[in-house]
Order: structure tokens, then sequence, then C-alpha cells
């Protein structure tokens, strides 16, 4: 089993994926997130023994898979001992419109770039379905630990962060670099040499790989949009959580006294 520091962001294992705690920040009131409580990743396909020790070492209780059906059955995750839901079916973040923008020769670095921060834009009605349940779950499994995460643990997993740490109260520019980690600690350059060969094998003749760029890493600009997009709809993202999503304020209350230092 891996030792590892409560107090580090990198919760370091053997088949991690961007496999990071978001406790550590401090809010707007000086309060705490509490470590190892909350934890955000990329697919659990690659973990090992060691690894399954070390999270159940942790406490970790429930495990949150927002990937799609193909997903799942492409890197199927590893029997962590803890329960899962893994039914959410969210497409944020899928490829398919750069293909019909490839094929039709629109595709630029900037028209990918757009393409993906408009999805994050665009997606605040969709996502209220799985959204809604997931922040039940986090809500409801106060005494747990909770892991929650999509392929890369980046797009679908970053917007997930963005509204557990907008329940707690942290900074917008915190919960921004807290997106922007991904960067740090995942290999986008090997996501983008398996676009590449989608791509070959679809006979594709002609692309720059900056066209993949956006797909395959973050940028600031995606979760900004989906913020204010919140902002413009619903006033605030509080009230896209009660209003939207059906918490109320006692379950904002619960998850402040729950996951909150002090």
């Amino acid at each position: 089993m891996t030792v590892i520091d409560n107090q580090s962001r990198l919760v370091p294992l053997d088949g991690g994926i961007n496999f990071r705690d978001i406790g550590g920040y401090v809010n707007t009131q000086g309060r705490t997130v509490k470590w190892r409580k909350i934890m955000r990743c990329g697919h659990l396909a690659n973990l090992t023994e060691g690894d399954l020790d070390t999270l159940e070492s942790i406490g970790v209780s429930k495990i949150h898979d927002f990937r799609r059906e193909e997903e799942q059955t492409q890197n199927p995750s590893t029997a962590i001992r803890a329960e899962f839901v893994d039914d959410y079916q969210m497409s944020i973040g899928d490829i398919s419109r750069f293909w019909e923008f490839l094929f039709d020769g629109q595709m630029s670095a900037q028209a990918s770039h757009d393409l993906v921060v408009n999805s994050y834009r665009k997606c605040t009605a969709a996502v209220i379905p799985a959204f809604s349940r997931f922040m039940r779950h986090i809500v409801d499994n106060d005494q747990g630990a909770s892991v929650f995460h999509c392929s890369a643990g980046k797009d679908r997993t970053g917007m997930a962060a963005a509204l557990i740490l907008s329940a707690l109260d942290v900074p917008r520019e915190t919960i921004i670099a807290d997106y922007m980690l991904t960067i740090e600690h995942y290999d986008s350059e090997r996501l983008i040499d398996l676009v590449e060969g989608h791509l070959r094998t679809a006979k594709v003749e002609t692309w720059d790989r900056s066209w993949l760029v956006p797909y395959c890493s973050v940028h600031e600009d995606n979760i900004v949009a989906f913020l204010e997009a919140i902002d413009a709809e619903y006033g605030d993202v509080k009230a896209y959580l009660t209003g939207a999503l059906g918490l109320s304020q006692a379950d904002i209350d619960k998850m402040q006294h729950s996951f909150l230092e002090g």
C-alpha cells in the first residue's frame, strides 16, 4: 500500500489518472475544505491492488463515473471496494462535433477552441439530471469519502468540482485554478497521439496537431464559460444548485458543516 500525505493535492496512486483531492482550499469565510473527503480523477481502469488498499484506507465509500457506456466498456473500472454510481451517461466534452467540422473543412485551432468553450457554455440545462443526482449523493455521503471521474478527469469532472467548491464558498479564482491543474497532472500529449491514431484509421489526410489541443487539454475559457452561463441564466451558482439541481439551503449548510474545517 502506498503511504500517502493526507495534505497532498495529488493522490499518489500507481494507476491513478489525474487523481486529485479538492481539499485544502480556503473559502471566502476563511474556512478550509477538508482533505481526503472528495476527490476527482480520470478513469479507474489502471489501478493496482496497492491502489485499492490506499483508497480503502482513505475511506472511499462511493465512486461516481460520469462516462458513457462505450467509454466504460473501453476502459472498465477496477473493482474498488466501494459503491459505484455509474449510470449518469454524460456526453459533455465528446469529440463528435470536431469530426463534423473536420470533414466539412471548417476546422482550425480557433474553431476547435470555440467548439469546446461553447460546449461548456451551452450545457447548463443538459447536465441538470446527472448533476442533481450527483450532488444529492455528495450531500448524503458526508460520513464517507467520495471519488468522481470521467475519462480524463477534466471536462465533466471539472464542472462537477466547480459546483462542489462553489457550494463550499470557495472563491471563483481558486475554482478556476483547480480546474487548470489538469495541465500539470494529465498527459494530454498521450491523448493527442490517440486521437491522431483515430484520424489515420478514418483515412483523414490532413490535420494540424494544434486542432486537437482544445479537446485533449483544458483552457481557462472553458470553465469560465460554464460558470458565467450559470450566472447569466440563474443569477449565481448557489441559485443553480437550489433552483436547478434541487438542493435546499439545509443541504448546502450540511455540506459546509461536513466538508469544511472549523
